[in-house]
């Protein structure tokens, strides 16, 4: 991995667009790299409850949730055995499970597409009906 690299990837971890961010995160759990830098901007991640979209199919949740996994990997590839532990968060949604939140908290259905599946989950974040847990990944 070059300096450039690295530096590329610092720059989308440190985006103001979520998706950089997850993309980004996701990329660095499945081939992780051992540079401290990383490590220490997605560490940075953990407290990071922005909802968006993670993956496709669709997955939402909240950034903080891929960022364990990356530094749960990154810390692996440096040789550090600390678990990762995240409190308070929400596993990945489907539109199925953004659906069936909706309807259980009995709000109007009319979330429809990306936007809308996002703006239900951010108001059932806000009105604190979403299932929390504790996430913990060991590396």
């Amino acid at each position: 991995m070059t300096e450039p690299d690295i530096d590329y990837l610092l720059r989308r971890l440190g985006s103001d667009q979520p998706r950089d961010r997850a993309n980004t995160l996701r990329g660095l759990t499945e081939s992780p790299i051992a540079d401290r830098r990383l490590l220490g901007a997605c560490e940075a991640l953990l407290d990071d409850d922005t909802i968006t979209l993670l993956s496709i199919p669709y997955q939402f949740g909240e950034i903080r949730w891929v960022a364990a996994g990356a530094v749960a990997a990154l810390r692996g590839a440096l040789g550090m055995t600390e678990p990762v532990v995240v409190r308070d968060t929400f596993a990945p949604c489907s539109s199925t499970d953004v659906a069936r939140l909706v309807r259980e908290a009995g709000l109007s259905e009319d979330y429809a597409g990306l936007e809308g599946a996002l703006g239900a989950l951010r108001e059932l974040a806000a009105t604190a009906r979403l299932p929390r847990r504790t996430l913990t990944r060991r590396p």
